[in-house]
């Protein structure tokens, strides 16, 4: 079988469940980017977290860690990936809408990347993940870096969408 089912359902498959269905919240928030900014922007989150989860962090060489309660690949394996989804859309949803600049920006980031390690630090706690070889020490800037390169390609998309949308409007008006 390619996706096995826990063997023991616990904490760590709790825990995703209900952040999965937490997440269904997001969707009543008002909506602050357009829909193909948005599409690309969770397409983006869940790609970015699941790549260094599996390539550098939880399969050999590396081996620095371990996801859930196996080393096969299990159904909530792939449930996990959710779980980065409303974390990474509010970080980028509130960015939008407060539009920190300079010094603000670089707050931002530090603030979302403390509350990412300290998420984190929850889910250490609640056996999704499991070191040996990594620390949650890694993860701070770890998550500096992510966090950044997830504003940076909203901020990407935002001007490439609203260049698209002016010439729209000129050759319209042309």
């Amino acid at each position: 079988m390619f996706l096995y089912l826990p063997k023991h359902f616990d904490e760590n498959e709790w825990f995703i469940i209900i952040i999965l269905v937490l997440s269904i919240f997001l969707v009543r928030l008002p909506k602050r980017m357009p829909t193909e900014v948005f599409y690309l922007i969770v397409l983006f989150i869940m790609a970015v977290p699941s790549i260094i989860d599996y390539s550098i962090a939880a399969m050999p060489p590396y081996d620095l860690y371990r996801m859930n309660d196996s080393e096969k690949l299990e159904v909530f394996d792939i449930l996990l990936i959710g779980v980065y989804i409303p974390f990474g859309y509010l970080c980028v949803y509130l960015y939008g809408w407060f539009q920190p600049k300079k010094m603000k920006s670089v707050l931002y980031i530090l603030s979302w990347a403390l509350l990412a390690t300290c998420f984190e630090f929850i889910m250490v706690r609640l056996h999704i993940f499991t070191y040996h070889g990594w620390s949650l020490a890694y993860s701070f800037p770890t998550y500096l870096f992510v966090i950044s390169l997830f504003l940076f390609y909203y901020e990407f998309l935002l001007f490439h969408y609203k260049k698209k949308v002016e010439c729209k409007l000129h050759h319209k008006n042309t």
